[in-house]
C-alpha cells in the first residue's frame, strides 16, 4: 500500500531527470523513499535516482506479505519495498496539464493502477508490467581521477552553444582549467574555467570525447539544480550528480565515452 502527497514541481523535477535518459522503468517503493536505476535502449546511458520520503508533504507505505488480508498481518519479514514499471513520458504529461496543485498519489499494486489528483483533475495510470521491462543495471566499478563542481547554469549554456557546432564534446582538464570544446566542419567553441572560477577542480591532465546528443538531453534533466559533478578520466564514462526537491533527492547519470579514432 502507497500513498502519498507531493508538491508539483518537485515531483515533475524529478520526472524531467528521469525521462532525460529512459521514457520507462522500473520504480521502487520503500518507507524510506523511492529509488530508480536504467539505461536506455542503447546501452549509452545510465540513469540513478533516488528520492527521501521527506521530501514529500505525506508518506504512507505499507509493504504486504503475498496474501496478507489487511495491514495487520504484514510483518517486519514482508517485502520491504515493491516495485512497479512506469511510462514516465505519460505521467510527466500528466503533470503539465495538473499545473503546479499538490499532486496526490495513491497505487493499487492489485489492479496495476497508480491514481494520481491534482485539485479538481483525476488520472488513474495504468501501469506496465515490471517482467515486461529490462532489468536493473549494476553500477559498474569505476575511480574518476578528476572531479569538477560547476554551475548548472555555465554548463548547460556551453552545451546549448555547442549544439550550433558539431555532434561530440570534450570535456577535460588541462592542469588547473576545465575545458569543454565542440568542433565543426567550420567552427569551433570552447569554454575554459580555472580553478576559482568552478566551485571544485581535481587539477589533472585528461580529457574525454562525448555525444552531444546525450549530454544535452542530460542537461535538460538537471535545469532545476544550482550545480551539477562531473566526475571524469581520460576515455574514461562521464558521471554527472546533481541534487533534487531541495537536496531530498539525487541524481546521477553515466554516460559511455566517444573512442577518438587516430
Amino acid at each position: 500500500m502507497f500513498e502519498a502527497k507531493v508538491d508539483a514541481n518537485v515531483l515533475r523535477e524529478c520526472i524531467e531527470s528521469i525521462t532525460a535518459i529512459v521514457d520507462e522503468g522500473k520504480l521502487k517503493i520503500a518507507e524510506d523513499g523511492l529509488k530508480l536505476r536504467a539505461v536506455d535502449p542503447a546501452n549509452v546511458a545510465m540513469v540513478s535516482f533516488e528520492l527521501q520520503s521527506d521530501a514529500f508533504d505525506e508518506f504512507r507505505f505499507v509493504a504486504k506479505e503475498p496474501g496478507a488480508e489487511s495491514e495487520a498481518e504484514a510483518t517486519t519479514e514482508s517485502r520491504a519495498e515493491t516495485e512497479i514499471g512506469i511510462d514516465f513520458v505519460k505521467l510527466l504529461g500528466i503533470l503539465g496539464i495538473g499545473g503546479r496543485e499538490e499532486v496526490e498519489l495513491e497505487l493499487d499494486e492489485h489492479a496495476q493502477k497508480l491514481f494520481t489528483r491534482m485539485g479538481s483533475l483525476a488520472y488513474t495510470i495504468s501501469l506496465l508490467d515490471p517482467s515486461s521491462l529490462r532489468k536493473e543495471p549494476k553500477v559498474p566499478e569505476l575511480e574518476f581521477p578528476v572531479q569538477v563542481i560547476i554551475e548548472t547554469e555555465e554548463f548547460r549554456r556551453t552545451i546549448r552553444a555547442a549544439e550550433k557546432i558539431g555532434d561530440h564534446i570534450v570535456l577535460g582538464v588541462d592542469g588547473e582549467v576545465f575545458y569543454m570544446e565542440a568542433e565543426g566542419e567550420m567552427d569551433k567553441l570552447r569554454l575554459g574555467l580555472r580553478k576559482e572560477q568552478l566551485i571544485h577542480l581535481t587539477p589533472g591532465t585528461l580529457h574525454s570525447l562525448y555525444s552531444l546528443d546525450y549530454i544535452s538531453a542530460m542537461s535538460k534533466g538537471m535545469s532545476h539544480a544550482e550545480n551539477i559533478t562531473l566526475n571524469l578520466g581520460k576515455d574514461y564514462p562521464l558521471q554527472i550528480e546533481f541534487e533534487v526537491a531541495e537536496g531530498k533527492g539525487k541524481v546521477s547519470y553515466l554516460l559511455a565515452p566517444r573512442i577518438e579514432s587516430e
